[in-house]
């Protein structure tokens, strides 16, 4: 009776562990950096975000990888709508390579999405938080690493 009872409380057991939170990075766990996740209610109202400033500028990171250390990424976001995108894959390449072009800004979803050059990526704007965030190509939130391993912050 005791296995009975222990075999149908251990599916119970396991669904109560799960977590939905994002894994933060190694980097940012041991530098005690953690950004705040992104959620519709803490960002700024849409039409703030097209009307100021603040958020145009560079990002950087390094995106997840599927056969190499990273991909060592950098953009420049500009006012004209104009971006330009170098990216290098760590371990494989040794100079990045550059793509320029134009974007679009869906100010209601605070997405920002590349021309073709750009491969049409598309980035969450975080303002509050400083930085951006890869998105896939339906504009949802990655999958395939930590979250926080999709994040690329603001820099001088």
């Amino acid at each position: 009776m005791k296995k009975i009872v222990f075999a149908l409380a251990l599916p119970l057991l396991i669904a109560s562990c799960k977590n939905d939170k994002p894994v933060p990075s190694v980097e940012q766990q041991e530098q005690g950096t953690l950004p705040q996740m992104p959620d519709s209610t803490a960002t700024k109202p849409a039409d703030t975000l097209a009307t100021t400033d603040a958020w145009y500028g560079n990002y950087s990171g390094s995106l997840p990888c599927g056969d190499c250390k990273g991909i060592l990424t950098r953009i420049t976001l500009r006012k004209d709508n104009t971006y330009q995108l170098q990216s290098q894959y760590l371990g494989k390449e040794t100079k990045p390579t550059i793509y320029k072009g134009s974007y679009n800004l869906d100010p209601d979803k605070h997405v920002v999405t590349l021309d073709a050059e750009g491969d049409h990526l598309k980035f969450l704007v975080v303002e509050k938080d400083s930085m951006i965030i890869k998105l896939d190509k339906f504009g949802a939130r990655e999958q395939g690493a930590p979250f926080a391993r999709y994040f690329l912050h603001k820099v001088l």
